[in-house]
């Protein structure tokens, strides 16, 4: 009864704040369709859909298929070079002072966490600080818009011409179509888990801003990430992920759950901090972030 209710809600919501024009509503129907076979309450995909905000564009498909192009094109000295140690840019002053001023404030709270979960406070502060530069950079446009794009972009040839390329050899253009179709298919998969996660916590899933593929919230978790390790750490009984105490108790439950131990080695910890973002440069900047928050607070508290 509780999610039939908060399904009316939503077409409620939803239907009464504005309409998308007719020009775009024909964009979405095989994506909508698909969603409905896969289970979803039609008159709930049908208000979603409606957003005025929902607008169709192959940019962000063709921004991802940029970039892997170039990686495919890249000679092997060049993707060696790019493979740096860690991220400079997080451990310089300025970003560890505001780093160590967020620890100082939160540390009480980011004790309890370690309590339960077994992770040190700076751990969590220097993935807040990678992620959303503690919780002030979220993302410009709705992760529900940018993740329906892609699912609805799986053809290469409606963004050909943004890629920048003349014309592919017969092999780069089969891969290409390939690779598209799998990242639209990991985008639908992505979709589907935002309406999910939006319906059990009582979300309008259309309102929710994200980063150009789609993670949200201030721990910056896909919706499928959310879904299997996001908890409710202020007990209100719903999770939200914009909120300090949910998004802090979700990140340290996403660690603790994949094998994280404070006592671990450097390597194993690497191993486990990559889980959270497939990059090594990634795991080394967390982990010489959180390095250098912990020498600090080592040495000016708290205790």
């Amino acid at each position: 009864m509780r999610r039939k209710l908060s399904i009316l809600f939503f077409i409620f919501i939803l239907g009464s704040t504005s309409l998308a024009s007719a020009a775009d509503s024909h964009s979405w129907d095989g994506l909508k369709a698909r969603l409905v076979a896969d289970g979803f309450n039609k008159e709930y995909v049908d208000a979603v859909f409606s957003a005025s905000s929902l607008e169709y564009s192959s940019a962000m498909m063709a921004r991802k298929m940029r970039v892997l192009l170039k990686r495919r094109f890249e000679p092997p000295a060049k993707k060696v070079a790019r493979e740096k140690e860690f991220d400079e840019r997080y451990v310089g002053p300025i970003m560890l002072a505001g780093g160590y001023s967020y620890l100082r404030e939160h540390y009480e709270l980011l004790q309890r966490i370690d309590k339960r979960y077994g992770v040190a406070p700076s751990v969590l502060v220097a993935l807040l600080l990678v992620e959303t530069k503690l919780g002030f950079t979220l993302g410009d446009a709705p992760a529900f818009n940018n993740l329906a794009n892609m699912a609805a972009s799986s053809d290469p040839l409606k963004f050909y011409d943004e890629l920048g390329y003349e014309k592919l050899e017969e092999k780069d253009m089969a891969w290409l179509k390939k690779r598209t179709k799998k990242k639209a298919d990991w985008a639908y998969k992505e979709l589907s888990a935002l309406l999910t996660f939006s319906s059990r916590n009582s979300i309008v899933p259309t309102e929710i801003p994200g980063s150009p593929y789609g993670a949200f919230g201030i721990c910056q978790f896909m919706p499928s990430t959310a879904i299997h390790y996001a908890v409710d750490g202020d007990g209100d009984g719903r999770i939200d992920l914009f909120g300090r105490e949910d998004a802090l108790f979700s990140m340290a439950s996403f660690l603790k759950r994949h094998g994280w131990k404070n006592s671990l080695s450097k390597e194993k910890k690497l191993k486990v901090i990559y889980r959270y973002n497939h990059s090594m440069v990634y795991a080394r900047t967390i982990y010489e972030v959180s390095r250098q928050l912990e020498k600090i607070r080592s040495t000016f508290g708290p205790d």
